[in-house]
């Protein structure tokens, strides 16, 4: 199992808000996390999806939060991509 796939096991890949979070990790992997996640990162996901930056954020809390997750966005993020450099 890769180390992406380990830490998004517990979420439910059927919202659109996974699909986001999938998108996210792998923009702020390629930038090597130096982008920034509100200003740079959420919009450029909400124009794959016709979504605003905002409601990106919003989607991908909503889905930390059905899964129990106590971390932020930002937070779950950077754990994620962190994981995958190591």
């Amino acid at each position: 199992m890769s180390k992406i796939e380990e830490e998004l096991k517990l979420l439910d890949k059927n919202r659109l808000g996974y699909k986001m979070l999938k998108d996210t990790i792998f923009i702020m992997f390629r930038c090597n996390c130096n982008a920034a996640l509100y200003k740079d990162v959420f919009p450029q996901v909400g124009k794959k999806y016709n979504k605003s930056a905002e409601s990106v954020e919003r989607d991908i809390r909503y889905l930390l939060k059905k899964a129990g997750s106590l971390l932020s966005v930002k937070k779950f993020i950077k754990n994620v991509v962190d994981k995958m450099y190591s």
